[in-house]
């Protein structure tokens, strides 16, 4: 009786653990389209329900160095620490600038952090990060916020 109780407890969470993960890969699993997860749009959102790995973008700006490649990053819902790689040229960013940044959660145990692929000014624009200005149909100007990322 003992065996059978014990082999339909692991069955249930081996049932279980692959219902979740199924689920997770479903909604933030690499080369999913986007827009089907959850909007963590906020400081607050991706502290409170982000998941590892997950792709978020925020707004904010960069507003202090707490050493290497780690920055802290506000918004209007409070500060996370970001890391800027630094292969990639983030001269074109400043202390205080109002940005746009995309990357990925890394979420531990005692902390939450977000390694940063991509920022874009908001105040500045395309042209000044060496990036062409986005382009609409037929050459024309995209609408401000539309284009390459």
């Amino acid at each position: 009786m003992n065996k059978l109780a014990v082999l339909a407890v692991t069955t249930a969470f081996c049932v279980a653990g692959t219902t979740a993960l199924a689920d997770s890969w479903h909604q933030y699993g690499s080369g999913a389209p986007q827009g089907f997860g959850a909007n963590l749009n906020t400081v607050q959102l991706v502290k409170s329900d982000a998941r590892d790995d997950q792709y978020v973008t925020l707004r904010g700006r960069l507003v202090d160095y707490l050493g290497h490649d780690h920055y802290e990053f506000a918004d209007n819902t409070g500060t996370i620490e970001v890391e800027l790689d630094d292969d990639y040229d983030w001269s074109y960013i400043s202390k205080g600038e109002f940005i746009e940044l995309s990357g990925k959660v890394d979420k531990d145990f005692f902390s939450t952090t977000i390694d940063v692929r991509q920022i874009v000014s908001l105040e500045k624009g395309p042209a000044a990060q060496g990036m062409p200005a986005p382009q609409g149909p037929q050459g024309m100007p995209a609408p401000q916020g539309v284009g390459p990322r």
